[in-house]
């Protein structure tokens, strides 16, 4: 049986008797009391046992890096983790030469053995993934604070309040609004910042996404980080009221709020959206294969239960259609488009579908090696740039290649942020500010840099 689709039917048969006997209490003559603390106990045991359920699946898996050295090495392993239906958590990284691959009980000593026939040499990253999950959330789950807190990971519900007050309280410069609904309901909000916020700005936009991929939690700590930032200090730092005066920067802080819901309840790995596939017990589309641009290509799946399934159309998705509209109305004045994601450490530029290169690919690597010399000024953190297509695996219908194919917005990028394997997508809390940082600076300097030579820089008084 396929494990995704064994896993859902775990998962539904766990809810289903929780649920039968919350039901039951309601309906029996038990008194409100004990009625309210049963179910409330019921309540908790089925968030819990529906997370112990993908962490004992996980018990004894391991993240194995497999040195690929070459290419052709590298696809070579790329054949062998699909054909043992590893697909789960496959990672690579060409310049350093790696592919990373979790590799589950079952399959460890077959693929072990399929690796020495290929004469591929491998180490172990990460010894037991499920016990690493289990101490990952239980750290989250010790913080008692109701209000966001930016050295922390923070749920969907934190993020949501967070932006909500930091709308209300700096109305001066922010603005919330919400673009689309998910398929669960929640909002794809963008929060808009710039001085002027009232009027309608003609600025060049500096627009930020985040949380595109469920599991990729750095990624949303990461854009959080630079909106604390920009919000808090435009009366304290004078680059940053320079840019509030020049730019709108515009950020979209989870475009995935659904999936990145569910891995705090039930799959901390998960990767997708969650609306459900015609025909198919699994579940979501991974909504950065969903975009009209070479859609359906290279790096892409029709199988509903693949990591990567691109959907039955391009922007069948609600949160993709919301972020293409909201991208459709305001691209002429958009000038830098950044895409964050987890993990690896590159500063992509287009194209993934294809060899094929934008025409102003090099004034792109100019700014990336800008971005990425800034970052490692910070603490030495180190990123390799250079096409998705080459720098890290085909992948068709991503946002960024729409946005510059479709759209030609001229300066875009892709962000695998740190780190390189240590800890994947299971980020410590404790790097949380560190790349939030450096990731800032690098920005910061890219924006300076496109501002010079655009002549694009200006102080209000």
């Amino acid at each position: 049986i396929n494990a995704e689709y064994g896993k859902q039917w775990y998962q539904r048969r766990v809810r289903g008797v929780l649920n039968y006997y919350t039901n039951y209490y309601y309906k029996s003559n038990l008194s409100m009391r004990y009625t309210g603390w049963i179910v409330a106990c019921l309540i908790s045991v089925q968030v819990a046992v529906v997370q112990l359920a993908c962490l004992s699946e996980r018990a004894g898996s391991e993240v194995w890096r497999v040195h690929g050295h070459d290419n052709e090495k590298i696809e070579k392993v790329l054949e062998l983790a699909k054909r043992h239906e590893l697909h789960e958590w496959v990672e690579l990284n060409r310049p350093d030469g790696y592919v990373d691959v979790m590799v589950n009980l079952a399959e460890k000593e077959a693929f072990k053995r399929s690796l020495e026939e290929a004469d591929a040499d491998y180490s172990t990253l990460i010894g037991d993934v499920g016990d690493v999950i289990k101490k990952h959330l239980l750290i989250q789950k010790r913080s008692t604070d109701s209000k966001y807190n930016y050295l922390h990971f923070n749920t969907w519900e934190k993020i949501e309040a967070e932006l909500k007050r930091i709308a209300k309280e700096r109305k001066d410069i922010a603005k919330l609004q919400s673009i689309g609904k998910t398929y669960e309901g929640r909002d794809v909000y963008v929060l808009r910042v710039t001085n002027g916020i009232s009027s309608a700005s003609k600025k060049p936009i500096i627009l930020i996404d985040a949380g595109i991929h469920a599991r990729e939690w750095v990624s949303v700590s990461t854009i959080m980080y630079i909106i604390n930032e920009v919000v808090a200090n435009p009366g304290k730092d004078i680059l940053i009221k320079s840019f509030l005066d020049s730019f709108e920067f515009v950020f979209m802080p989870v475009m995935n709020p659904d999936g990145y819901s569910y891995t705090w309840t039930d799959d901390r790995l998960w990767r997708k959206n969650r609306a459900p596939n015609n025909g198919s017990d699994c579940i979501g589309v991974d909504l950065n294969r969903n975009w009209d641009f070479e859609w359906g290509g290279l790096g892409t799946s029709a199988n509903e239960c693949q990591t990567d399934f691109r959907g039955y159309s391009a922007f069948s998705e609600n949160e993709t259609i919301a972020v293409k509209d909201w991208i459709d109305t305001y691209k002429e004045q958009i000038v830098i488009y950044i895409n964050f994601h987890a993990y690896g450490q590159l500063w992509m530029t287009p194209y993934g579908y294809s060899t094929d290169k934008p025409e102003n690919e090099p004034e792109m690597m100019r700014y990336s090696k800008i971005a990425t010399d800034a970052i490692e000024s910070v603490r030495g953190t180190s990123y390799s740039f250079g096409p998705v297509y080459t720098t890290i695996y085909p992948a068709s219908s991503i946002s960024v290649d729409w946005v510059r194919g479709k759209e030609e917005i001229l300066i875009a990028y892709t962000v695998e942020l740190p780190d390189k394997g240590l800890h994947g997508f299971l980020t410590p809390k404790s790097e949380i500010g560190p790349i939030g940082k450096e990731t800032w600076h690098g920005i910061e300097q890219l924006m300076l840099s496109l501002a010079a030579d655009k002549k694009l820089l200006r102080t209000e008084e």
